[in-house]
């Protein structure tokens, strides 16, 4: 049975999100941070390959940074339970700032050799998993539940925005200077910790916290998994996606590795990486109209199967740009399939444990792209890249048949209105 520990909390009047002045703070917040973030991205694997000259190595620092995040996502939900949550994200962004500020410095005195890269990879890791954990549910929390399909909807936006628009700034700071892509990453954190300190609405409910507060930290680490694992669909959605995670994290690592040797300036890189964004923000938008008029196995089995076909025709591509317009068409699929596993996973989770099943899906989503990194830098150091692309895009022909059937869907919710869960699934395609 499936318990609802909701517990008293102070949110805002319900109305227009423009006047929330806590979500836009929000919302401002973790854009700026993806914002750094997207800069960074694009900077780290040309920062290692211009350091050692080696597609193996870009890999293998890849693999740490999303492997440290990985391991932190366990300990994060717990984290995300039990304390306030806006607590959690200020010290988060805080200690992203700083170590961020410090891989800049680093890069700034040409002292980044391979161990500091990945050490900094470890410590961004362990700080940006309970900060992932505990961001969702405290939007759920200064938002009302009439309005917080919309509120995701934006958020969503405003963070492929922000993706959008970091890449091509990383690229051409990169350009401009190694150091400067790190600086900004550190700025955008900062700015964030401001937002979040500025907000005024508890995100600890009292109930919360003592209901999490009687368990033990193994038990609260393994709470989450078990939740999960008991939820069919929930646990079927979340492994499909964790297992294109460690497809489309080598198709990314090959794009930027295949580019650059062929030339490609970092701005270029950048370029190819934001049409990649401008694709996820277009199927953000897109996803609510696509939810109402197809089921969810019927999304799951178009978007899956376009996915294949696009990786597969990289294979092909002639240039740079078509490989980027082949990467924007994924994302575009991608960010409508994951509207399916967003809204299950929010309307299926109690608000006691929220943070615990988000950390416990992201341990999933984040376990495997490390493998996929490593294992591209290797095989690119041996084969042409075309080939990987075939490969990926049979995995994903695969996985897109693999996906739950109608059936599976209709008889999670038979089920959770037998127990009582009693969500409207309407708000959730609004």
């Amino acid at each position: 049975m499936r318990l609802r520990c909701p517990g008293p909390r102070t949110g805002p009047p319900p109305g227009s999100l423009r006047r929330n002045r806590d979500f836009q703070l929000l919302c401002a917040g973790q854009g700026l941070s993806m914002l750094g973030s997207g800069a960074s991205a694009v900077a780290l694997p040309l920062l290692v390959l211009q350091v050692t000259h080696s597609p193996l190595r870009v890999g293998l620092v890849e693999a740490v940074w999303t492997g440290a995040l990985a391991l932190a996502c366990l300990p994060a939900g717990p984290v995300a339970d039990r304390f306030d949550r806006r607590t959690v994200l200020l010290v988060c962004e805080t200690g992203r700032a700083v170590a961020s500020a410090a891989l800049a410095a680093a890069v700034l005195t040409g002292f980044s050799p391979l161990p500091v890269l990945l050490a900094a990879g470890v410590v961004l890791g362990f700080l940006t998993a309970p900060f992932n954990a505990a961001v969702l549910p405290a939007v759920r929390e200064v938002v009302p539940e009439s309005r917080l399909a919309t509120a995701l909807a934006v958020n969503q936006v405003r963070g492929q925005l922000a993706f959008l628009l970091g890449p091509v700034a990383g690229g051409m700071l990169f350009e401009a200077a190694p150091s400067w892509p790190f600086w900004l990453d550190s700025a955008s954190y900062a700015v964030s910790a401001g937002c979040v300190r500025a907000l005024r609405t508890h995100t600890g409910p009292p109930g919360r916290e003592a209901a999490a507060g009687h368990e033990g930290w193994w038990r609260s680490f393994t709470t989450g998994i078990g939740f999960l694992w008991g939820e069919r669909v929930l646990r079927r959605l979340t492994l499909i996606a964790s297992a294109q995670n460690f497809v489309f994290d080598g198709v990314y690592l090959a794009i930027v590795v295949t580019s650059a040797r062929e030339g490609a300036s970092g701005g270029a890189v950048g370029m190819l990486t934001a049409l990649s964004a401008a694709g996820a923000m277009a199927g953000v938008l897109l996803a609510p109209r696509v939810g109402r008029a197809l089921p969810p196995s019927r999304v799951l089995l178009t978007t899956g199967v376009l996915c294949a076909l696009l990786v597969g025709a990289m294979a092909f591509a002639a240039s740079a740009l078509v490989l980027a317009v082949l990467l924007a068409g994924c994302a575009l699929a991608v960010a409508v399939a994951g509207s399916v596993l967003t809204v299950a996973r929010l309307l299926r989770t109690p608000a006691g444990l929220q943070g615990r099943v988000n950390s416990a899906i992201g341990l999933l989503f984040m376990a495997t792209p490390p493998l996929g990194s490593s294992l591209t830098g290797l095989f690119l150091d041996e084969l042409p890249g075309w080939t990987l692309f075939l490969c990926f895009g049979g995995v994903l022909a695969l996985l897109a048949f693999l996906a739950p059937h109608e059936a599976a869907f209709a008889s999670a919710d038979s089920l959770d209105r037998s127990n009582g869960v009693g969500h409207t699934r309407a708000h959730a395609m609004d």
